[in-house]
């Protein structure tokens, strides 16, 4: 006899799949996990329950201008449709018509990066030493937003000069070298961070926690001071761009950069034609 509970009721027990790595075996990091029940549970509420009609609907509620949204949606319920498989759940229907709406970019990603002498710029319109590291951290690791975000003091091992990113993409865990520039910069914002009980590391002037928002916020007016245009992805772009262009092997950016696809890697690097005539004139 089918098991007809609400598909509500299973939203906790696929959080705790999702945490403890019951889906595939690979646990989620939290910002995924957060980002699949913020879509799902709002599905849910409006919906009810999750048939390929109500997915239809809801793609044609979202503009097909806002990819990511559609995307993120798309992806938060295949997940939840697959729990629900995995418990008794007759989702057949749902997963193979499903595919027919997976939401696939129409207009091409608008790409940006920093230059070096936009880096500059920026680092000399710093008005403080967290300004500061943001630029730096992120220029010179190729840490993604929520990675900074989510970093602890515990994090950083000055001795052997690297750095744990522990809540990455995907639940992965990996570590980054730090070059003296970045290392000057942690020392210098450590002496000035706010005094507080938190082990974050990059903590606002109120003593709390700098999520996602709050860094690209601060970049924001930072880039409208320097006027430079600038994002935290623009500047992992740019650590990409500028270690290619130094000669740095792209498999070693794609591994501090923690993508899975080399082919991603090379989407970040941003050469511009008269850069790369000002490198051919020197070529032999």
């Amino acid at each position: 006899m089918p098991d007809m509970k609400p598909q509500v009721e299973y939203v906790s027990g696929w959080e705790d799949a999702m945490r403890f790595g019951l889906l595939g075996g690979r646990p989620f990091s939290e910002i995924c996990i957060k980002t699949y029940l913020f879509y799902t549970q709002g599905f849910l509420e409006q919906y009810g329950e999750l048939t390929v009609d109500n997915l239809k609907q809801v793609l044609l509620s979202i503009p097909v201008e806002h990819f990511a949204k559609r995307q993120k949606l798309y992806q938060a319920l295949a997940c939840f449709a697959r729990y629900l498989e995995q418990e008794g759940v007759n989702m057949d229907l749902y997963l193979a018509q499903a595919k027919k709406f997976r939401p696939r970019r129409h207009l091409l990603e608008k790409k940006h990066t920093v230059d070096q002498k936009g880096l500059n710029a920026l680092l000399g319109a710093c008005e403080s030493p967290l300004e500061h590291l943001l630029v730096t951290l992120l220029s010179q690791t190729g840490l993604r937003v929520n990675e900074a975000a989510n970093l602890k003091l515990d994090d950083i091992d000055f001795d052997k000069q690297s750095l744990a990113v522990r809540l990455a993409k995907w639940g992965k865990t990996r570590r980054v070298g730090l070059q003296s520039k970045v290392i000057e910069a942690l020392q210098g914002y450590l002496v000035y961070r706010h005094k507080t009980e938190e082990d974050w590391l990059l903590i606002n002037r109120h003593g709390n926690r700098m999520d996602r928002y709050g860094i690209r916020n601060r970049l924001d007016r930072l880039g409208q001071r320097a006027q430079v245009k600038v994002t935290p992805h623009a500047l992992r772009c740019a650590f990409v761009t500028l270690n290619a262009n130094k000669g740095r092997p792209l498999v070693m950016l794609q591994i501090a950069c923690g993508h899975n696809d080399i082919a991603t890697t090379r989407s970040y690097c941003m050469t511009t034609e008269d850069e790369t005539i000002e490198a051919m004139q020197a070529w032999d």
